[in-house]
């Protein structure tokens, strides 16, 4: 784990609602993430909120269900949201010896929602809040693939460990999400922070979500506002990466301005049709002399920005309209040099070890007739598919 003291930042301003006062550490998938979420549960004293999109029944969910029965037998109080389609792999068996410990455990929202046959959104965050302290929140689910195997290395993501103020902000989020009108009292999330604790290290954080159904598109609003301000240099490691219009449209002025942007992506993807549609904005994203790598060793699932060594945001946000209109997001933006120096320093190490680059004489090579047709249709049907799913879970006035 990694812990980062705050330096004022000169060049990119956001504009408001940044607070400091947090003491944060960066955590990277692998054992350092899941060692760090468990030591965090063994410390509770009062109450855990855990919420996420994937559970899965291997060797790293039961070590996590574990610590959190653990938990709910020393007397704390345990909520446990998982959402309804992300958690289909999420067991029955676990499930009972969740609610036999006491654990309050629910499935987010079923796939569809009566009112006008609207598609419901997803649980696409992933957060531990302990007694309203520690806040660790990222792009990581629980399964094997996030922790590694001995011949199998993890998926690479990163998450963060956050103390100060903003945790009462997650705190917030996390009650409402929980708290729907059906619960009974006994059920429903009451804790409050009254006196939220400020550390020395100032370094300044904004939990950012996106929430479509309740008019929140904070993370989506922070990328447009950082490629707007850019000024030197950006990183972006996208796992499902297909922007819409307006954030191509960012990328190539920012790219105009003479801001150095790479953009990492996995070589291999576990969604092989989302893969094809991002291949069709190589040719673009080239052509605007914005870098391309892909991550070698293992999927890349990390959904993290650096800005000019001054902004990082970093959690379970991707550049596309899923995340936009389909899916509740949660991204932490950090406003401090220190960190996001040694944040970049770190992305581009993994650049340098583990990517290879795409250069534009190297896709022409390899681009023929019949791959640039496959991957047309793949961005055009997932396109599709994300403005159908814009209609259905838009409101109905």
């Amino acid at each position: 784990m990694r812990a980062f003291k705050m330096k004022e930042p000169r060049k990119i301003t956001f504009r408001r609602d940044y607070r400091d006062g947090h003491h944060i550490e960066l955590l990277m998938s692998g054992e350092e993430y899941f060692a760090a979420c468990e030591k965090a549960i063994d410390e509770a004293r009062h109450y855990i909120h855990f919420q996420t999109y994937i559970v899965d029944d291997d060797q790293t969910g039961r070590r996590f269900v574990d610590a959190l029965v653990r938990a709910a037998h020393r007397g704390v109080r345990v909520y446990f949201l998982i959402d309804a389609y992300g958690g289909s792999s999420f067991t029955k068996e676990l499930a009972t010896l969740m609610t036999e410990a006491g654990i309050l455990f629910r499935r987010f929202s079923p796939a569809f929602i009566s009112r006008g046959f609207q598609l419901s959104l997803r649980l696409h965050h992933k957060v531990l809040l302990i007694d309203g302290e520690v806040s660790i929140l990222g792009g990581m689910n629980v399964a094997d693939r996030y922790h590694g195997l001995p011949d199998k290395r993890q998926w690479l993501d990163f998450a963060l460990l956050i103390r100060g103020p903003e945790c009462s902000h997650v705190l917030f989020i996390v009650k409402k999400l929980w708290n729907k009108t059906f619960l009974g009292w006994k059920e429903r999330a009451k804790e409050s922070i009254h006196n939220p604790v400020s550390f020395e290290d100032g370094v300044k954080v904004r939990i950012l979500q996106n929430n479509w159904y309740r008019n929140k598109i904070e993370i989506l609003k922070s990328y447009r506002f950082a490629l707007r301000h850019s000024h030197e240099r950006m990183i972006i490691m996208a796992s499902y990466f297909l922007p819409g219009r307006n954030e191509r449209k960012l990328l190539r002025l920012a790219s105009s301005r003479g801001v150095d942007i790479k953009i990492v992506f996995s070589a291999e993807s576990d969604a092989p049709m989302f893969k094809k549609a991002t291949k069709f904005l190589y040719d673009f994203i080239l052509r605007n002399n914005i870098s391309i790598y892909e991550y070698l060793p293992s999927n890349l699932h990390a959904k993290v920005a650096t800005v000019d060594g001054m902004w990082s945001t970093i959690g379970s946000y991707n550049m596309n309209h899923l995340s936009d209109y389909g899916s509740i997001e949660m991204n932490a933006g950090v406003l401090d040099a220190e960190f996001s120096s040694r944040f970049e320093k770190l992305l581009l190490e993994i650049i340098d070890k583990d990517c290879r680059q795409i250069t534009f004489e190297e896709y022409k090579r390899r681009k023929t007739w019949a791959l640039q047709i496959t991957d047309w249709c793949a961005y055009q049907l997932i396109r599709s598919l994300m403005r159908l799913m814009f209609i259905l879970t838009s409101k109905r006035k």
